[in-house]
């Protein structure tokens, strides 16, 4: 690795990506190196030893009883025959733009066929949603939003019918809880914004006692029962009550639509929960002290 990088998002830049990832052999050292470490005893004959990198494979070899480790068994790399170098290529492109990358992108940028790029991606996003995060213990907000084309745009025979307001026959809900201490965020895919699929949630990532903002809506009601629920009233276009207010996961909302338009353009409800999880790592990642491309391989050691 470029030993003069300074750990920050905005300081990882292409030239010193190349320098890092010359070829599949250091893509592949990285791996070793992410997922066991300096490996001093061979877990097979429990001698202290050193492993060596076997040129005709992608493994490692123990120098004494040449038992051989493979650093992509079991990462998004297992039985790949797209070079390393164009899968860490793809990482570095998904974790340095703001608001995604798109299959035919990746098709154009390394040449693969779109089938390919379009299963790299796909392998990414499942990735990101391994970022853990423990459960919330902060003053935390939360809202739903809605994806899905505006009704008014569609062609006349296309219109859904009865979509209005909290109506989404033509849309997917997605809820989402920030964590004001950590300015972290998840999302959740949901069938239906109705007090039986949000609270449930709520109680399953956010600790009972915190203090949650939300709105006016009817799934929140009985909260207070277990958080200290305060809401703010958008009927009456009231969006701030003391230190109760939801813009926060708005503003993430904001950046989450970018991407879906931007990028996207469109998005099945089967492969949402993937884009989403994608949104809220690079969200997560973001002030992180450390490149958000390292971020993302370090999740290589779940």
């Amino acid at each position: 690795m470029c030993k003069d990088r300074k750990n920050s998002n905005t300081k990882y830049t292409i030239q010193q990506f190349r320098l890092d990832f010359r070829d599949d052999s250091s893509c592949l050292e990285r791996i070793f190196t992410i997922r066991y470490g300096k490996l001093t005893t061979c877990p097979d004959c429990e001698q202290e030893t050193t492993f060596k990198r076997v040129s005709t494979r992608q493994c490692y070899q123990c120098s004494k009883c040449y038992h051989q480790i493979y650093p992509c068994a079991g990462t998004i790399f297992e039985k790949t025959r797209t070079p390393l170098t164009y899968w860490f290529y793809v990482i570095y492109l998904f974790t340095a733009s703001k608001n995604g990358i798109s299959a035919y992108e990746v098709q154009r940028q390394i040449g693969v066929t779109y089938k390919t790029a379009w299963r790299m991606l796909r392998q990414i996003r499942v990735l990101t949603a391994n970022d853990s995060i423990d459960l919330f213990t902060g003053t935390t907000e939360m809202d739903e939003t809605f994806v899905g084309g505006k009704n008014i745009n569609r062609h006349k025979d296309k219109k859904v019918p009865k979509c209005q307001g909290r109506s989404f026959a033509d849309k997917t809900p997605v809820l989402g809880i920030y964590e004001r201490e950590t300015k972290r965020v998840r999302n959740f895919v949901i069938d239906d914004t109705s007090k039986a699929q949000i609270q449930p949630l709520i109680l399953q990532h956010v600790e009972q006692g915190t203090p949650i903002m939300t709105d006016e809506w009817v799934a929140y009601q009985g909260l207070g029962e277990v958080y200290e629920h305060k809401f703010v009233n958008h009927r009456i276009k009231e969006y701030v009550n003391e230190d109760c207010t939801t813009n926060r996961i708005e503003n993430f909302w904001s950046v989450f639509k970018r991407t879906l338009k931007g990028s996207y353009i469109q998005v099945s409800k089967k492969y949402l929960q993937l884009y989403t999880d994608e949104v809220v790592f690079r969200f997560n990642n973001r002030e992180s002290d450390k490149p958000i491309f390292d971020c993302f391989l370090n999740l290589l050691a779940s």
